[in-house]
């Protein structure tokens, strides 16, 4: 009789299953949830985890200004007259830069300064040689002037009074040596800080701290200017006008300058000069015009398009540049919110008559296109982070 093996009883399908069920009926309600909380998070602002404050904003409105015209007709770009691409006489190390790109400095500031520790230490080596030379040159003096009144009581040989003689002029001349020697020391000392030689702007940056500037040369690894200086006030436009049209082309012909960047309004000008001679190859003759009027907007090697026109159409109405009175700041003095890459900018602004019950005319601090904040809150300030809110309806 064979044997039954043992074996346990699966009782696993008597187990009760006790988690408890979502009834099908319930999953809308439980969307609906989720999503509301998903809305609330993103609309309500102490649910956001962004720091920005949300603001109103406008833009400044320009009105006015010369139109667009037609007529004899050119393009060309705006340069500086007056440009200077700053440097020194002398090599060195750059160990001090005061500019970047958009930097305004003065005449005279300083730019920049080379190295000038062995300069300096040769200065002080001259100096301290001088002071000796200068000792033994008096000595000789009053050597030599005790020969001279033994000479008049014929008690010293003539080569005793040669030899005082040659004496002092030798400490004299070593003196005189050692002086030259140490203003040149000097000069090259002057000459290892880069000033700025006229008011200006410094439109481009050559240099770094640690490179080696030279005057010119000096291998591939050598710069030769530190920084490239403009004179704003000397912007004009540089023309090229065709041949054809050269009848149009006399200095002081009024002429209006329309920016391709800002090409609805126009600055009045004159030309300046006519190059005395045309180009063969592109049949055009240059010509340099000057602005009669300027803005922050003017800038190196922007394109224009520039239009000849008559004496009664050059003299256009002045542009107005309008404001939101909302948009001004609460204060003793004018000021407005300007927002500039998602900050504030606080820009002081002096002010002319009303236009209208909501609009007021800026006299200077503006240009007309700026972004500014309306109804600005007391609690703002300078450089805050904000982001532009829905305008209301």
């Amino acid at each position: 009789m064979s044997e039954v093996p043992d074996k346990k009883p699966d009782l696993s399908r008597l187990k009760i299953d006790r988690t408890p069920k979502v009834s099908s009926s319930k999953w809308p309600l439980i969307l609906f949830i989720i999503l509301a909380s998903y809305i609330a998070w993103k609309e309500i602002p102490q649910f956001q985890t962004s720091d920005d404050t949300v603001v109103q904003s406008v833009r400044v409105q320009r009105r006015g200004g010369a139109k667009a015209r037609t007529g004899t007709a050119a393009n060309g770009y705006i340069v500086p007259r007056r440009r200077a691409a700053l440097s020194t006489d002398i090599p060195g190390r750059l160990v001090e830069l005061n500019v970047e790109e958009g930097s305004r400095v003065s005449e005279g500031d300083v730019v920049a300064r080379l190295d000038s520790r062995e300069l300096e230490a040769g200065q002080k080596r001259l100096q301290a040689e001088i002071k000796s030379a200068k000792a033994i040159e008096k000595q000789t003096r009053l050597a030599l002037e005790r020969q001279q009144k033994l000479a008049k009581t014929e008690d010293v040989s003539a080569s005793a009074l040669e030899s005082a003689e040659a004496s002092f002029e030798g400490a004299a001349a070593r003196v005189q040596s050692l002086e030259a020697s140490l203003m040149e020391v000097m000069v090259r000392l002057d000459k290892s800080t880069v000033y700025a030689p006229f008011s200006g702007v410094v439109v481009q940056k050559n240099a770094e701290v640690g490179e080696v500037v030279v005057a010119s040369g000096g291998g591939t690894n050598a710069r030769g200017s530190v920084a490239t200086l403009v004179d704003f006030d000397t912007l004009e436009v540089q023309i090229e006008l065709s041949q054809t049209a050269l009848e149009a082309a006399r200095v002081g012909a009024p002429l209006l300058i329309y920016l391709d960047a800002y090409p609805e309004e126009g600055y009045r000008g004159q030309v300046r000069q006519v190059w005395p001679t045309a180009s063969r190859a592109k049949a055009t003759v240059e010509l340099r015009a000057e602005f009669l009027e300027r803005d922050e907007r003017l800038l190196p090697e922007l394109g224009v398009r520039v239009v000849f026109v008559s004496e009664e159409e050059s003299n256009p109405t002045p542009p107005m540049v309008l404001l939101p009175k909302s948009a001004l700041i609460q204060g003793s003095e004018p000021a407005v919110f300007i927002i500039q890459d998602g900050l504030l900018e606080k820009r002081p602004l002096t002010l002319r008559d009303d236009f209208d019950d909501s609009l007021i005319e800026v006299g200077s601090g503006l240009i007309g296109g700026e972004t500014v904040v309306m109804n600005p809150d007391p609690g703002l300030k300078a450089g805050d982070s904000v982001k532009i809110g829905k305008s209301k309806p």
